[in-house]
């Protein structure tokens, strides 16, 4: 028989998971774990999930119960169609309880508002919150601990849990926080329900193990002379081309918003939302309002820099 005792939930209890949009997306060649290694500058955005603990209790065996359940937001019929042991949720709880040791009751109430298949991180913004939660309460692991465990999750997960602006290596759990410099911040996402699959993106990209040549010296040498104009120029994100010849739509939307003439415009992850930078947020708000009854999700947000 299992008992169970409650831990008084006195610290942080909600936590907002931020998306997030690539700046920078270098694929670089395959690696031996199936992963590919990448240079991304990722940055946060002001748009994000909410989660909640509502319940947290340790018990004297080492099974691990986890309810999550909905309560709203743009995009809850998301979660309806993840199996409960899928969601990374559900994943980055029983690695953190089963890595401590613990036996454990965990609640969790999201209002999910980052759409999936858009490149915007959601899930992985989502795990990071869930460690933190579990750590508020547990205590049991130190940043780095942590840093090692959301790499089990998924490639996004570290720089989730680790920053705001920073550039990934590796399959993306080497992050190191960039300095803020004045980049256009103010951000119109357009997501039209063009899901795109991660693993067949990459695919399509047919790296192989001998890595390509990066841009990232040339990156990091015009980010410390704060140089936006230059880095502007310099962006890129390697799965867009692909996806634009696979899905015209896409191409359309970029189009779209060059039409109305943003410092910046790409394409987040592997896809498939595009994201305009502007440095006049009253622009952006406009562009936003114009293009919101012709898409499925239209955001206006900015950069999380600070």
């Amino acid at each position: 028989m299992s008992i169970y005792y409650t831990i008084p939930l006195l610290m942080i209890e909600s936590i907002k998971a931020y998306a997030k949009i690539n700046l920078h997306l270098e694929v670089l060649n395959k690696r031996p774990d199936s992963y590919h290694n990448i240079c991304s500058i990722m940055a946060k955005i002001n748009i994000f999930d909410l989660l909640q603990l509502e319940e947290c209790k340790l018990h004297n065996s080492h099974a691990i119960d986890i309810t999550i359940r909905c309560i709203g937001g743009q995009n809850a019929a998301i979660v309806k169609e993840i199996p409960p042991e899928q969601n990374l949720i559900t994943k980055a709880i029983r690695l953190y309880c089963s890595t401590a040791h613990i036996g454990s009751r965990v609640a969790i109430t999201l209002k999910k508002e980052i759409p999936s298949g858009a490149g915007l991180g959601g899930g992985s913004a989502d795990a990071a919150a869930a460690l933190m939660l579990c750590n508020n309460v547990f205590n049991k692991f130190s940043h780095n601990e942590l840093m090692a465990l959301a790499a089990e999750i998924g490639a996004d997960v570290p720089f989730c849990l680790n920053g705001k602006i920073a550039l990934c290596e590796g399959k993306g759990e080497i992050v190191t926080p960039l300095k803020k410099i004045p980049l256009p911040d103010s951000v119109v996402i357009v997501f039209n329900d063009v899901h795109s699959s991660t693993k067949t993106a990459y695919t399509a990209l047919m790296r192989s193990f001998s890595p390509v040549l990066s841009k990232k010296e040339a990156v990091l040498a015009l980010w410390d002379k704060n140089d936006v104009v230059a880095l502007l120029n310099i962006f890129k994100n390697d799965f867009q081309e692909i996806l634009f010849d696979n899905n015209p739509q896409l191409k359309g939307i970029y189009h779209t918003l060059q039409d109305s003439a943003p410092d910046f415009i790409q394409m987040t992850g592997s896809g498939s939302a595009l994201f305009a930078l502007f440095s006049d947020f009253g622009k952006a708000n406009e562009v936003f309002l114009t293009l919101k009854p012709h898409y499925s999700q239209v955001f206006v947000s900015n950069l999380l820099m600070t």
